[in-house]
């Protein structure tokens, strides 16, 4: 793995961890004021994960997909995402 990719792989856990501390909080104060925010933040950090993977080469894009596998089901299935 190049030093590029390492650094594509830790950005990509840095930015899940970001997500999962602000899926607690959104399950902490799911009709709170700050759900929305929190929301819409969380929405943007998927889509600089994704990003951020599609980025990697192709033999270190499949473990980073498997690595996010679990975090992004639970996100689907709980958050009202809206996959068009």
């Amino acid at each position: 793995m190049t030093p590029q990719e390492r650094i594509g792989v830790r950005t990509v856990g840095n930015k899940v961890r970001m997500i999962r501390e602000h899926l607690e909080a959104m399950q902490r104060d799911a009709h709170g004021l700050e759900y929305g925010p929190w929301k819409v933040e969380v929405d943007e950090l998927w889509k600089e994960v994704f990003t951020s993977i599609n980025g990697l080469d192709s033999e270190a894009q499949p473990a980073a997909l498997e690595s996010i596998k679990d975090l992004w089901m639970t996100y689907i299935t709980h958050y009202n995402v809206g996959l068009n």
